[in-house]
């Protein structure tokens, strides 16, 4: 039995009867589908909608379903875009649906799937897969119609956690806990935000000679957020940060900065297509915990930074790219420039490549403290070290291939 509950006053019910597949050679009656669901459960998916034919390339689908996954403070959002193909050629449409983050994976999966087979309907309506279907109409009692919801939190969503974990060897123990809250109101015009980390690992290792060594790398931090809308294309905010790392040096960083951004397209496409060029100017205050290369224990400099995001979800695949460039107004020779690629595309039937490239120009590292660092600290990574740029990359490939009828799921073993 299969049940599809649409958000209206009248639930649509499909009651699924007895439905058993043919033989791959002779399915007349059949819908071909491709699922290409980022952060889904598909094989949850596809093995409780086997009255559909899952194939695993658009190129053999009647439909192709890309659902893209985002977030909002209370919600998870996700977008379904349903393609049609061959005779369904025309058939195009897209809506999108959300779910609590109160809510658990399961339940959260049961939810989707019922939302994606209901995007199904119009392209079963064409199939003689309808001979299997009852439809049943169940009306909302007028109490549920007539309900007024109110939120006694004014749109705040609040999250906190915590995670611990601890190593332990014969010469060796590490304690690794961490502390952090989140705040966000959000609405169609503002969005405040507020969140703190706390981040600690703490190292014992016994060493050759019967002494202990300690390592100990703490990170603290607060920020706050006020975000407004100015239109489908433009928003403007400030921005407020304080920092405690003893790894970077920073017994206090502060941070200021009030921001506009530009949207090349609505924002409401964000989740499938985004181009954003964004502007900070700031003040930053800098107290060290210990006396810096340039032979001072605190700094005061205004800033400025610009960037670009790139972001495409499309049936070949996604793209996103970000430069950034940030500069100290009092010395431009103080700069950093950040370069984020990432990548996924279908080159063709089955093939799949993916790339990961991140790059970093550094030429602002004021911060660095002064003197010779140890082995320990280099090895360890207690301490941060002079560099001039920092660079991660990875590509990949994979290519499926085989029978495109193959939805059975077996877990033996």
């Amino acid at each position: 039995m299969m049940i599809f509950k649409p958000r209206t006053y009248f639930g649509l019910v499909l009651l699924l009867f007895g439905f058993i597949s043919n033989a791959q050679d002779s399915r007349p009656d059949e819908l071909k589908v491709m699922i290409d669901c980022r952060g889904c459960d598909e094989s949850y998916m596809q093995q409780n909608s086997l009255f559909l034919t899952h194939v695993r390339d658009q190129s053999l689908a009647d439909v192709y379903l890309l659902i893209n996954r985002t977030w909002s403070p209370s919600s998870e959002i996700y977008r379904m875009e349903y393609t049609g193909k061959g005779e369904f050629e025309g058939m195009d449409f897209t809506y999108s649906a959300d779910f609590s983050r109160t809510l658990t994976f399961n339940e959260t999966r049961k939810g989707l799937l019922q939302e994606v087979l209901k995007g199904l309907i119009p392209y079963i309506l064409k199939t003689n897969l309808t001979d299997k279907f009852e439809i049943v109409v169940t009306e909302e009692s007028e109490e549920t119609e007539n309900k007024i919801q109110r939120d006694p939190w004014n749109n705040w969503v609040f999250e906190v956690q915590g995670e611990l974990s601890l190593r332990d060897q014969d010469t060796r123990e590490e304690l690794n806990y961490e502390l952090g809250f989140e705040g966000d109101k959000v609405s169609q015009n503002w969005r405040v935000r507020i969140d703190g980390l706390f981040r600690r690992r703490i190292l014992n290792i016994d060493q050759d000679d019967g002494t202990e060594f300690t390592s100990v790398r703490e990170f603290k931090y607060f920020g706050t957020s006020v975000v407004k809308s100015l239109g489908d294309h433009w928003s403007t905010g400030v921005f407020m940060n304080i920092e405690n790392n003893n790894v970077d040096n920073f017994q206090l960083r502060f941070n200021i900065s009030p921001a506009v951004e530009y949207s090349l397209f609505d924002y409401r496409e964000v989740l499938t297509r985004e181009i954003t060029f964004a502007y900070k100017i700031g003040y930053n205050y800098q107290k060290y915990l210990e006396t810096t290369i340039y032979d001072v224990d605190e700094d005061r400099f205004p800033s400025q930074s610009f960037s670009v995001n790139v972001r495409f979800r499309r049936d070949w695949g996604y793209i996103f790219s970000s430069v950034a460039v940030r500069n100290f107004l009092n010395d431009f020779s103080k700069n950093r420039i950040s370069i984020d690629n990432r990548a996924s595309v279908r080159i063709f039937k089955g093939l799949f490549a993916s790339i990961n490239a991140d790059f970093d120009m550094i030429r602002d590292q004021i911060n660095l403290q002064r003197g010779d660092a140890s082995l320990e600290d280099i090895i360890l990574q207690q301490r941060a070290i002079a560099t001039n740029y920092r660079l991660n990359v990875g590509v990949g490939l994979s290519y499926t291939f085989g029978s495109i009828y193959n939805n059975i799921l077996n877990t033996r073993l």
